[in-house]
């Protein structure tokens, strides 16, 4: 597709959206656009990664550097208190 055949197919789409008069559609449809765009910027873990992950955790317990699920907690509404209304 060249730069004239994705303007045009960008103006069609446009002119569609702009025509709509469900806000319920045209919601979802924005809710689905920010999820695809989304996806072209994510990808995926490799193995490296996690097994560094997996390496520095292990260190982390090793060294006595470990926290209770209520420590954990604990802390978390400390932090952020507006997330435990």
């Amino acid at each position: 597709m060249n730069t004239l055949e994705l303007e045009a197919y960008k103006a069609e789409l446009a002119r569609e959206i702009l025509a709509e008069d469900s806000f319920d559609l045209l919601k979802k449809v924005k809710q689905y656009f920010a999820r695809e765009k989304k996806k072209e910027t994510l990808r995926p873990y490799t193995m490296d990664e996690i097994n560094a992950w997996i390496d520095e955790s292990e260190a982390d317990e090793a060294a006595g550097r470990e926290y209770t699920c209520e420590e954990v907690d604990r802390r978390m509404k400390e932090k952020y208190p507006w997330l435990c209304k």
